[in-house]
């Protein structure tokens, strides 16, 4: 059963929502229709279901590098598979993806 989500209020929170919704990588956007509220407002009604999970290896998954500099000068790289950058509102952005570490404990 796929599920309906419902989205209202000022127009450039939802797009900015709803764009963050897209990339995810486990729900699947595939249907929806927006409505207008006016000169400033909207809503959106989407329905989701599950993405299936690929079974690709890790070498197989987009490698992405990740390198933040501390207002001291150090440096700190973290190596992402799967990344996505999402960008929330000016000066904000959002970035995740699956990080592994070989010598973590479980």
């Amino acid at each position: 059963m796929a599920l309906k989500l419902i989205v209202e209020g000022c127009k450039e929170k939802v797009r900015d929502f709803v764009e963050f919704l897209k990339i995810s990588p486990y729900w699947r956007l595939y249907s929806g229709s927006k409505l207008s509220l006016g000169k400033e407002e909207m809503r959106i009604d989407y329905y989701f279901d599950k993405k299936l999970q690929n079974n690709l290896s890790l070498t197989d998954k987009p490698i992405s590098k990740l390198t933040i500099h501390s207002k001291d000068g150090k440096k700190i790289e973290i190596t992402l598979l799967d990344a996505q950058v999402v960008e929330i509102e000016e000066g904000i952005t959002y970035i995740y993806g699956k990080n592994y570490d070989v010598y973590a404990g479980k």
